[in-house]
């Protein structure tokens, strides 16, 4: 009887655990900027509680083909920062090798240099088979010790769920640019690798935001070191114990 009550205690207590998975990105900051195609200069960030996800490339496919845009604007970061990999994909064809394009993304960068890779890629139901081939073949080419993740939509995370053993670390949902559907951040997301993170945007700020590991900040307008403070000022209370 004793046995019984403390197993039920400690079922409970795990319960009550804000984090049932490990964490996805070990020793990445709490609270992620998202930086895009545009100059950044974040030198005023603070590394021990901010990192940045960062575009990398973006992927163009075109009926058969694809093409690579690389960066083309600069990025500013203190000594230290950790940094994501962020790669996008643009679809307008239907013809493209999965396989070329995994090895196109992998071949993009020096792994060394970050702390893992994320893709972004608003697949639309007729590819998201196509979308799972590519994380699986791209998964088998980056080192082992990359963690491999993704964007989703909202509606991806609750009862769609179509990327499930797919081999990724997570799946960031974006809780912003919903136009007339918009979407609360109370809203139960189902799938267990859309529980870690949660993606918002400056100009749409959920308050409160639920507890999750990390949060990624999206601005439409290059980051300021004022707009940075006030969301630095905002996460305190975000990860709270």
């Amino acid at each position: 009887m004793i046995r019984s009550c403390a197993l039920l205690v400690l079922l409970a207590l795990a319960a009550c655990r804000p984090y049932q998975r490990p964490d996805p990105l070990p020793g990445f900051p709490p609270l992620v900027l998202w930086a895009w195609e545009r100059p950044e200069n974040l030198s005023y960030l603070v590394p021990s509680a901010t990192g940045v996800a960062y575009l990398i490339a973006t992927v163009l496919i075109i009926d058969s083909q694809i093409s690579i845009r690389p960066r083309m604007q600069p990025l500013v970061v203190p000594p230290g920062t950790a940094l994501l990999a962020v790669v996008r994909i643009e679809d307008r064809g239907h013809g493209a090798s999965v396989q070329a394009i995994s090895n196109a993304i992998a071949d993009l960068t020096d792994y060394t240099r970050f702390r893992g890779l994320q893709i972004d890629y608003d697949a639309p139901k007729s590819r998201r088979d196509f979308y799972r081939d590519i994380l699986l073949a791209l998964r088998t080419r980056l080192p082992q010790n990359v963690p491999l993740e993704m964007t989703a939509l909202v509606s991806w995370c609750q009862d769609d769920r179509w990327f499930r053993g797919a081999p990724i670390v997570e799946a960031v949902p974006m809780f912003f640019r919903m136009g007339v559907d918009p979407h609360s951040p109370r809203e139960s997301l189902k799938e267990p690798l859309c529980q870690s993170s949660f993606g918002l945007s400056t100009d749409e700020f959920y308050i409160p935001v639920p507890r999750v590991r990390r949060v990624f900040v999206f601005s439409r307008h290059p980051w300021t070191e004022s707009s940075y403070r006030a969301i630095l000022q905002a996460s305190k209370k975000w990860f709270a114990n």
